[in-house]
Order: structure tokens, then C-alpha cells, then sequence
């Protein structure tokens, strides 16, 4: 199984990773990065076992271990998923979406 990147989850992420270098520092950023793709390559044994997400129909709803972010992903054929974006938890989205 293949797990590509939505060029707008890539740029959520590169927004996530320069938060963390000017509040923190390198080091912490780095960190912050490599446990999220982390647990986004851990999707693909088992895909099916994260939770439908209620906000965004159609995809999957990846809770970030240790971080106050989730993944948002789909599935776009049999072999292939998308991570579609990544979202802090305090994030407020509209009560229509």
C-alpha cells in the first residue's frame, strides 16, 4: 500500500514544523515532524482500523500519539491512501462541514 502526501497536508506540516522552530527550537521541530510521519506510515498495515471521520465524509480520522494533532486521510483507490491534511485538535470547524 501506497500513502502519498496532499501538497496542502505538506504545507500544513511545513506550517506545523516552523511553529516548533521559532516557540521551541531545531531539535523539537525535528522531533515534532518525524512522530507525525511516523504515525502516518503506520496506516498502512491497517488503514481500515482508524476511525471514519464525522467532520470530512469519506475519509479517516488519524489521531496523532503525544501530539495535539490529527491526520486526515482517504482512501483514493485499492492500493493508494492520501493524507489530506494535518490539524491541530483545537482547531474550530464550522458546524456545516
Amino acid at each position: 500500500m501506497a500513502i502519498r502526501w496532499s501538497d496542502f497536508a505538506l504545507e500544513s506540516l511545513e506550517e506545523i514544523i516552523i511553529w516548533y522552530e521559532l516557540e521551541a527550537d531545531r531539535q523539537v521541530a525535528d522531533s515534532v515532524q518525524n512522530r507525525i510521519w511516523q504515525q502516518v506510515k503506520k496506516i498502512d498495515g491497517f488503514p481500515m482500523s482508524i476511525p471514519a471521520s464525522d467532520l470530512f465524509p469519506g475519509t479517516r480520522k488519524l489521531v496523532i500519539s503525544n501530539l495535539p494533532y490529527v491526520a486526515f486521510i482517504r482512501q483514493l483507490d485499492s492500493t493508494v491512501w492520501e493524507v489530506v491534511d494535518i490539524v491541530h485538535t483545537s482547531r474550530k470547524f464550522p458546524k456545516n462541514q
